[in-house]
C-alpha cells in the first residue's frame, strides 16, 4: 500500500474512533439520548417476545441466596 494512502486511511480510522468515543460519552451524560432510548426499547422488545413466546425464565430470580 502506498505510504500516503496508508496514512490517509489511518487518519480516517482515528477520526472515526474519536467520534465514536465522543458519541458514547455524550450518551452517558445525556439521560434522554436516542442511543440509550434505542437500547432500552430493544431490551423491552426482547422481554415482550420472550413473554409472548412463553420462553421466559423457569423461576423468578431470588433476591437473596437464603
Amino acid at each position: 500500500m502506498h505510504p500516503d494512502l496508508y496514512l490517509t486511511v489511518h487518519q480516517q480510522n482515528e477520526r472515526e474512533l474519536a467520534r465514536q468515543l465522543e458519541l458514547r460519552r455524550a450518551a452517558q451524560d445525556c439521560p434522554g439520548c436516542i442511543v440509550r432510548a434505542r437500547r432500552h426499547l430493544a431490551e423491552l422488545a426482547v422481554r415482550v417476545r420472550t413473554r409472548l413466546a412463553g420462553t421466559g425464565p423457569a423461576a423468578a430470580p431470588a433476591c437473596c441466596p437464603a
